[in-house]
């Protein structure tokens, strides 16, 4: 009985590694696209903003472009939202686009409170299912890409700006 039982407990350690193998060389080739780099264009995605409208950086070709994803809930997207605004508006004029990407938040009031307490006039798009932060590889509040005017990301900063920090990415982006 004792080398039956032995038998049984190896064909059973052997399924479970077949198992575990097959998944992993399954989830390796699987083809999940891989999250953008510096130097590859922008990936498209289509969000609905706080103002109703669609939006699509695909679309935004020609203009230099700020994504930055973030929540309410994160200290750091808390102090650089007064940045980004004040950026906005000091170069709006000059054809750069912020787009600030909410991470999924709920209810939409905590979001449009936000938005309403730092007098943000830029884009806000709304990411419910986290589509968007998955396919740009985001893990860490707040992420922001700097995109050039041809849709070419020059830089992925994650954590916290500071105004000088955007400023500097943006006169980059604008070539000044």
């Amino acid at each position: 009985m004792g080398s039956s039982k032995k038998r049984l407990q190896i064909a059973i350690f052997a399924v479970v590694l077949l198992i575990a193998g097959y998944t992993v060389a399954g989830g390796a080739f699987q083809g999940d696209p891989k999250p953008p780099e510096t130097g590859q264009k922008v990936p498209a995605f289509s969000l609905t903003g706080l103002d109703e409208q669609t939006y699509d950086p695909a679309k935004l070709k020609g203009k230099p472009l700020v994504i930055n994803f973030w929540g309410t809930f994160c200290p750091p997207c808390v102090e650089e939202t007064p940045a980004l605004q004040r950026m906005y508006e000091k170069y709006k004029e000059d054809g750069v686009v912020i787009l600030g990407v909410n991470l999924g938040e709920k209810p939409l009031v905590r979001v449009k409170n936000f938005t309403d307490r730092f007098g943000v006039s830029y884009p806000v798009l709304l990411d419910p299912e986290l589509e968007v932060r998955d396919r740009y590889g985001v893990r860490s509040y707040p992420t922001t890409f700097f995109v050039d005017a041809e849709g070419v990301i020059r830089e992925i900063k994650v954590g916290g700006m500071t105004e000088g920090y955007i400023e500097s990415r943006i006169l980059k982006l604008l070539n000044k």
